[in-house]
C-alpha cells in the first residue's frame, strides 16, 4: 500500500509540472526521453540527476506507471489522471450504459432490500440500503460530470478555428448527439429503462415505510426517507440533464446537418451549370433577389436559403396532351347577365307561372342559382304579378314548396291600382 499523504505531498509539491504534463498524457504515452525534455524545458535549472531522481519518485508512487509491453514508454495512474482531470475541472462524457448498468444494479439492489426485510434482517437490510445510496450518488456524479462535459462539447465546437469545414468543427458534436444523447432520449423517457427501474426501487422503499409502521421498525425512517429522497433527485437531474444537453448541441447539429444540404446543393448547381449551362437551373429555385443583380447578390440568408432549395428540388415531370386525343361536351356556358334575363323573361309575357318558366329556360341550373332568378325577375318593377297557389317545383337537386307568381306586363295596370308588394323571404319554403 502506497501512503497517501505521500502521494499527496507529491502532487502538491510537483503541481507546476504536473499539469502540464496531464494535458499531454491527454493525447496518449511519453517515451522516457519525452518526459525529460518535458521536465527540462520546465526546469531550466535542473540537472539531468535532478530530473531522473524526481521521475523515479514518481514511478515509485506510483503517479507514473509503465506502459503494456513497453517499459519505455509511460503513462499517468488513472486515478491520479481522473484526480487531476478533477482539480482543473475537467469533464470527460461516460457512456450512456453506464447510467443504464447502475439502473439495473439498483433494481437488484431493490431485490436483496425487500429480501431482508422478508427475513427481518435488519444488518443485511442497513447494509443494502448504504450501498443503494452510495450507487444513487455515483449516478448523480456522473449525470453532473456529463453534463459540465457537454458544456465542453459545445464550447469546444464554438471556440474552434473558423477555417476549418463545419463538418470537422462539429464532428465532436455529431458523434456526442449519436452517442450519447440519442441514447440517453431512449433511456430518459416515460417508459424507458430510467423510470422503470426508479418506480421498482421507489415502490420497494415505499412499502418497507409502510411495512416498517405496522411491524415495527428494522431499520431507521430517516434512512428510507432519505434514500427516496436521493432517488427522486436523481430522476430530476437525469431529465435536467438530457434537456441541457438537447438545449446545446441541437441548435449545434442542425446547423451541421444544413450545411452539409446547402454544400451538397451548392455541388449540384455547380455540376449542372458546368455541363449545361446557366439556363439549365430550374427558375423556380432562383434567388429571390428584389433588386438587380448587378447592384445587390442576396444576403447570407438568402443565398443559403436558394442553395438549400437546390438540394431538394425535384422539377415536376411535364404532362403533354396526346395527338388524337378530343374534348368531348359542349363548353362551359357563361352565367346569364340579368339584362339578358330580363328581356327574355320580357319577351315571353305573359308567363302563367314564373318558376315553372324559369325551369324550362334553365333544366340544368342550380337550386340556389334558379332561386336567385325567381326573387330576381318577381321584384322587376316592371311587371306586374299575381301570387299562385303553394305547389311543389322539381329542380335538378332538390323539391322545392313555394308560391310562385304569374307575371304581365305593369303598362297593361290600370291606372288606380297598384302593384301588389314584394314577397317576403316567408312565403317561399
Amino acid at each position: 500500500m502506497i501512503e497517501p499523504k505521500r502521494v499527496l505531498r507529491a502532487l502538491a509539491e510537483h503541481w507546476n509540472l504536473l499539469e502540464p504534463l496531464s494535458e499531454r498524457f491527454d493525447g496518449g504515452t511519453l517515451s522516457l526521453g519525452e518526459l525529460r525534455q518535458q521536465l527540462a524545458a520546465q526546469q531550466l535549472e535542473s540537472t539531468p540527476q535532478d530530473i531522473t531522481a524526481l521521475l523515479d519518485v514518481w514511478i515509485r508512487l506510483d503517479i507514473l506507471v509503465p506502459v503494456a509491453k513497453s517499459p519505455n514508454r509511460f503513462e499517468l495512474n488513472a486515478q491520479i489522471h481522473d484526480f487531476l482531470a478533477y482539480l482543473r475541472r475537467e469533464h470527460r462524457l461516460g457512456l450512456c450504459l453506464e447510467i443504464e448498468a447502475y439502473l439495473r444494479h439498483l433494481e437488484r439492489l431493490a431485490g436483496h432490500i425487500q429480501d431482508a426485510f422478508d427475513i427481518r434482517d435488519g444488518h443485511d437490510l442497513a447494509r443494502q440500503l448504504r450501498l443503494l445510496d452510495m450507487r444513487v450518488r455515483d449516478v448523480l456524479k456522473k449525470l453532473d460530470n456529463d453534463e459540465q462535459a457537454l458544456v465542453g462539447v459545445a464550447e469546444r465546437a464554438k471556440t474552434s478555428d473558423r477555417q476549418i469545414p463545419l463538418r470537422q468543427r462539429y464532428a465532436e458534436v455529431l458523434a456526442t448527439w449519436d452517442e450519447y444523447v440519442e441514447p440517453m432520449i431512449q433511456l430518459v423517457n416515460a417508459d424507458g429503462a430510467f423510470e422503470q427501474g426508479v418506480r421498482k426501487v421507489e415502490t420497494v422503499l415505499l412499502r418497507l415505510l409502510s411495512e416498517q409502521a405496522r411491524l415495527g421498525q428494522l431499520v431507521d425512517d430517516d434512512m428510507l426517507l432519505r434514500t427516496h429522497a436521493r432517488i427522486l433527485e436523481m430522476q430530476t437531474s437525469a431529465q435536467l440533464t438530457l434537456r441541457h444537453a438537447r438545449e446545446l448541441l441541437l441548435p449545434l447539429r442542425e446547423e451541421a446537418r444544413r450545411h452539409n444540404a446547402v454544400t451538397r446543393g451548392a455541388a449540384l448547381a455547380l455540376s449542372v451549370i458546368r455541363r449545361k449551362g446557366i439556363d439549365a437551373v430550374p427558375q423556380a429555385a432562383m434567388p429571390l433577389f428584389t433588386r438587380p443583380q448587378s447592384t445587390f447578390l442576396g444576403s447570407a440568408s438568402q443565398v443559403e436559403a436558394y442553395v438549400y432549395a437546390l438540394a431538394r428540388f425535384e422539377p415536376k415531370p411535364a404532362q403533354f396532351p396526346k395527338a388524337h386525343k378530343t374534348h368531348k361536351g359542349e363548353p362551359t356556358r357563361a352565367p346569364r347577365t340579368v339584362k339578358e334575363m330580363l328581356e327574355r323573361c320580357e319577351d315571353a309575357l305573359p308567363l302563367p307561372d314564373l318558376m315553372v318558366w324559369l325551369l324550362e329556360q334553365e333544366p340544368e341550373g342550380a337550386t340556389d342559382e334558379l332561386l336567385y332568378w325567381f326573387s330576381r325577375l318577381s321584384r322587376e318593377k316592371r311587371f306586374k304579378r299575381e301570387r299562385l297557389d303553394r305547389r311543389d317545383y322539381t329542380t335538378r337537386e332538390h323539391l322545392v314548396s313555394l308560391r310562385s307568381f304569374a307575371l304581365t306586363s305593369s303598362r297593361e295596370t290600370s291606372p288606380g291600382l297598384s302593384p301588389e308588394p314584394a314577397a317576403s323571404p316567408a312565403h317561399a319554403s
